[in-house]
């Protein structure tokens, strides 16, 4: 599983939530995690942003979530 959708899970939030709150569609959120298609920098950033976490923990570059926490 990959991190977008484990953070998502861990928070026990749908599609539905997180596309209403990062206005990203639900059917590209859901490419995201299921590895079909891959978010642009500025995506990445803005999700990292929305799951209070780095962007390198979120992409997979590193297991800590916040460096600064």
């Amino acid at each position: 599983m990959n991190r977008l959708k484990e953070l998502r899970l861990e928070r026990g939030l749908t599609l539905k939530d997180v596309s209403s709150e990062t206005k990203i569609k639900k059917a590209t959120f859901s490419n995201y995690e299921l590895g079909q298609t891959e978010p642009k920098l500025a995506t990445w950033e803005l999700l990292a942003d929305y799951f209070d976490v780095d962007p390198e923990y979120l992409v997979g570059w590193s297991d800590i979530k916040r460096k600064n926490a």
